[in-house]
């Protein structure tokens, strides 16, 4: 076989047969159903809440009491105290517990992610611009890792 009668060879196959597709189908079905189990499963509650900055704890409460609280750097040291509803301070953020959740209801920050992960009732929410995380534990939600 010469050079010309390889190239038409190579030029005749199919980029694609009936197994590759059948492969290709199987591999995102099954991605797909771990992305759906990973997300829609259902969450134990937490029962607590802990706010670190710059990965100390320096607050922690319970989720059972509703509550505001404000958290804001003063002189490169984070504080957390019952909010009065002022909005004086510089670098905070306002955090609520509801129905057993918590969220960031109010922040200064330039992106306002915390802001937008709303009201949870387990995992973390972060605020990156104030190096500022809260972490929701409780009953069932550690692991043996």
């Amino acid at each position: 076989m010469n050079r010309d009668e390889k190239i038409a060879q190579i030029r005749k196959q199919k980029y694609f047969v009936r197994g590759d597709v059948a492969v290709f189908a199987a591999a995102l079905l099954l991605l797909g159903l771990f992305v759906l189990i990973a997300f829609m499963t259902p969450k134990e509650r937490g029962d607590s809440f802990y706010v670190y900055y710059k990965g100390e704890q320096i607050f922690s409460a319970s989720l059972e009491t509703e509550a505001e609280y404000i958290f804001y750097v003063k002189d490169g040291v984070g504080v957390v105290e019952e909010s009065d509803g002022s909005s004086e301070y510089e670098n905070y953020n306002r955090i609520v517990i509801s129905g057993g959740t918590v969220r960031v209801a109010e922040a200064d920050c330039a992106d306002h992610t915390c802001e937008y992960l709303g009201a949870r009732s387990w995992g973390e929410i972060i605020c990156v611009p104030h190096d500022m995380r809260i972490e929701i534990r409780g009953k069932g939600l550690e692991t043996d890792v």
